[in-house]
C-alpha cells in the first residue's frame, strides 16, 4: 500500500495523479448497499491533506476521498463534506453513528475510540520554537524542569501526547486552533507550540512567515493519519471503504 509523506511541493503532484485516475479508472457496478450514502463526512484545517481555499475544500485527503467515492459509486462530492474547528468534529465523531473525520492521528489514546480506514498519510508530531526564541531540550522532562509552556488544541494529537507523557496541565495552553497557536508562539506568549511539524511549516508560510520560521526540537509521535469512523458504524461500510481505499491507492502511479 502507498502511504503518502506529503511536503507542499509534493501535494500538486499527488494531487494531479488522482485526477489522473478518476478520470481513466472505470466505474463498477454496485449494488446501493456498497455505497457511502449513510455516511457523515468531517473534516478540518490541516494543509496540505484537508484545508478550504477561495471557499473550497482541497487538499490531499479530500482528493483521495473523492476517488474512494467514485470506487464504490457513492453520488457525494467533496461539497458534501462537512468543514468544522478540530473540537466540534472529534466530539460529533465520537457521539454520532456513521460519522467520518479526517485526516486522524491514530494513536493508542484513540485506538478504541474509533473505527479506522486507512491509513492515508505518515505525520510528524513535534514540539516547535520560534526561531527568533530559540530553544534546546534533549527531553520532555527538561521542558518541564524549565517550566516551558507549550501552545495545544484540545484533543488535538499534539495536546494528547504530552498528555500521555505526563506533561503538567499548568503548561499546556490552549489554543482556539493551529493559527491561534502560531500566533501565541510567534508572539511569545508561548515557549512552545506542540503539533505537526508539516502542517505547522504550511500555515506559517500561509501566514507571510519564513519557511525557517519554525523549528522543531523534540519529536512527540511519528504517526498515520487515518480516516476515523464512530465506534456504532456498520462494519460493512468501514470495510467497503477500507477495500475502496486500498483499490485507489494500488491504482496510482508509483511517485
Amino acid at each position: 500500500m502507498v502511504v503518502a509523506k506529503l511536503t507542499p511541493r509534493a501535494v500538486g503532484r499527488f494531487i494531479a495523479l488522482l485526477g489522473v485516475w478518476l478520470m481513466t479508472t472505470p466505474s463498477t457496478q454496485l449494488a446501493s448497499a456498497d455505497t457511502l450514502t449513510s455516511l457523515t463526512f468531517i473534516t478540518e484545517e490541516y494543509p496540505p491533506y484537508n484545508y478550504l481555499i477561495n471557499q473550497q475544500l482541497a487538499g490531499f485527503s479530500i482528493d483521495l476521498l473523492e476517488a474512494i467515492f467514485a470506487e464504490t459509486e457513492t453520488p457525494l462530492s467533496r461539497d458534501d463534506i462537512h468543514y468544522y474547528p478540530w473540537v466540534r468534529g472529534y466530539e460529533i465523531a465520537l457521539s454520532q453513528p456513521n460519522t467520518v473525520l479526517f485526516s486522524t492521528t491514530r494513536n493508542a489514546t484513540r485506538e478504541a475510540q474509533f473505527h479506522w480506514v486507512g491509513p492515508i498519510a505518515q505525520d510528524h508530531v513535534v514540539l516547535l520554537a520560534h526561531r527568533d526564541a530559540p530553544i534546546t531540550i534533549d527531553s520532555l522532562s527538561q521542558a518541564i524542569k524549565r517550566k516551558l509552556t507549550v501552545a495545544v488544541i484540545r484533543e488535538d494529537i499534539g495536546a494528547q501526547a504530552l498528555q500521555e507523557a505526563g506533561y503538567p496541565e499548568s503548561l499546556m495552553i490552549p489554543a482556539i486552533d493551529n493559527r491561534s497557536a502560531l500566533h501565541m508562539l510567534t508572539r511569545g506568549r508561548v515557549d512552545l507550540w506542540a503539533y505537526s511539524a508539516d502542517v505547522a511549516a504550511w500555515i506559517a508560510e500561509s501566514e507571510g512567515h519564513p519557511s525557517n520560521s519554525l523549528i522543531p526540537v523534540h519529536t512527540l509521535s511519528d504517526s498515520y493519519l487515518y480516516f476515523a469512523i464512530n465506534q456504532t458504524t456498520d462494519p460493512r461500510l468501514i470495510s467497503r471503504m477500507q477495500q475502496a481505499l486500498d483499490n485507489v491507492l494500488a491504482e496510482l502511479p508509483q511517485r
